[in-house]
């Protein structure tokens, strides 16, 4: 049986009961997660724009908007929460392949949940843990540097997969969901180097073909069959044929894949956090002031320098500038000793001690480094006192250096804080109960309704 094949018949067949605890138990933290980060970017820039439009155009009432209310047709439900979740880059990552799963998959899996009514909490989790598995698998097995940006081209498959079980197709229509989901792939690097608002769009165009393609392939559309190694497949057309077969593969059905992500202790891209760590460890080890800093020399990845590691210059989206940028976290760390929220607002942007300290942050490509390698940074400082020096080699929140279960909900709470909603501040509480006890839920309305 060939790795496709393999991959339907698991999905088909396994059920919530099939999941390992430890499965269930850390999907249903990234589900928490990934809501809190949602309920936090409704106001980022982008996001009322795109949320306005979507009620505008109106439709079937599916699916709520989190944050704002109201109903939209299900793919523009799972479309907008999407982009809301990565709008504050302060979702999850496998950092092996750079990428972020829930993010596709889970606004996906709420909105044909909703669409389909009467869908229990163990269902939602059972439909999000495969959803991930599959992000997770694509994105392990790819060899080849960034440039399709993953967390859009693997999601679009991750949602099918997530909208498809949970809407119940069997394997000949979830074969066909992933064929139609494929046609729609896309997502590319280009929007995050020039720091476009569409780059927290991508994943949300995977979430929303993700349902859109379920639903076709219900009403009797076909898709490609051979849609991950074929000879225009995935992996031969988006990869050159470069990914590890094995890897898709191994341990399906034992191993879920979703437990190699990492939960974010820092709102940005998650290339900088290696060396915010390393630049938050050299401040609080040394003592470090800012007004005696004459330089900062941090060296990661090729990767990581090409794609985060450029001087730092404001341009039309301050905040996308921001989040994906090494000399402008790395200065804001240093000058707060932490890296939060509210450092990602204009003002905070464009103030006069951060920007003359990003400027004095310089970034070199370690040769020595794995060039997709995301864990490791050294930072130097040069300060008149002396030069101190700081390597971290396993960056906090990732599964070697976990957030705890308190900092995990303290982090939901700021982020509910953060979105300024005083509904949703009073909702905080059930909201936690409910998803850390999921599984209980007849009917995941009884989470939904609290989400706007």
């Amino acid at each position: 049986m060939d790795a496709t094949s393999r991959i339907l018949q698991h999905i088909e067949k396994t059920r919530f009961q099939d999941l390992p605890e430890a499965v269930v138990e850390n999907t249903k933290r990234f589900i928490l997660d990934s809501i809190g980060v949602a309920l936090a970017g409704c106001n980022a820039p982008g996001c009322r724009e795109v949320v306005d439009l979507i009620k505008e155009w109106g439709g079937k009432p599916e699916a709520i908007i989190m944050s704002y209310g109201g109903k939209v047709p299900s793919p523009s439900a799972a479309m907008v929460n999407s982009m809301m979740m990565h709008a504050l880059d302060f979702d999850d990552t496998l950092d092996e392949s750079a990428l972020h799963a829930h993010v596709s998959v889970l606004p996906a899996a709420l909105a044909a949940a909703e669409s389909s009514g009467n869908i229990s909490g163990a269902d939602l989790i059972s439909a999000v843990a495969l959803g991930v598995d599959m992000v997770c698998r694509l994105g392990l097995s790819t060899r080849r540097p960034l440039s399709w940006i993953r967390t859009a081209t693997c999601g679009t498959l991750g949602a099918a997969v997530a909208a498809g079980k949970v809407m119940g197709l069997d394997r000949e229509k979830l074969s066909h969901a992933l064929g139609i989901a494929y046609s729609k792939t896309a997502g590319n690097a280009q929007c995050l180097i020039d720091g476009g608002l569409v780059k927290r769009m991508q994943p949300a165009f995977s979430a929303q073909s993700g349902v859109l393609s379920a639903f076709l392939a219900q009403s009797g559309i076909t898709g490609a069959r051979d849609f991950l190694e074929g000879q225009y497949g995935f992996f031969n057309l988006y990869e050159s044929g470069d990914y590890n077969q094995e890897k898709l593969v191994e341990g399906l059905g034992k191993e879920y894949e979703g437990m190699r992500l990492s939960i974010k202790p820092y709102p940005s891209c998650r290339m900088t956090h290696a060396s915010i760590d390393a630049a938050l460890a050299a401040k609080n080890g040394y003592n470090i002031q800012p007004a005696s800093i004459e330089e900062i020399v941090v060296y990661v990845s090729k990767m990581a320098q090409e794609m985060v590691g450029q001087p730092f210059a404001i341009r039309d989206n301050p905040q996308v500038d921001a989040q994906f940028s090494i000399p402008y976290t790395v200065a804001t760390a240093i000058l707060g000793g932490d890296v939060r929220l509210e450092d990602f607002e204009k003002a905070s942007i464009g103030g006069a001690s951060v920007l003359d300290l990003a400027k004095k942050v310089r970034v070199i490509a370690d040769p020595a480094l794995p060039s997709r390698d995301m864990d490791r940074a050294r930072v130097i400082v040069q300060a008149r006192s002396g030069t101190y020096e700081m390597t971290t080699t396993t960056m906090k929140g990732s599964p070697g250096n976990p957030l705890s279960n308190e900092e995990c909900i303290g982090k939901f709470l700021k982020c509910v804080d953060y979105g300024r909603l005083d509904g949703l501040k009073k909702k905080a509480p059930s909201i936690i109960e409910r998803v850390l006890h999921l599984e209980a839920l007849g009917n995941i309305e009884g989470l939904t309704t609290l989400l706007s």
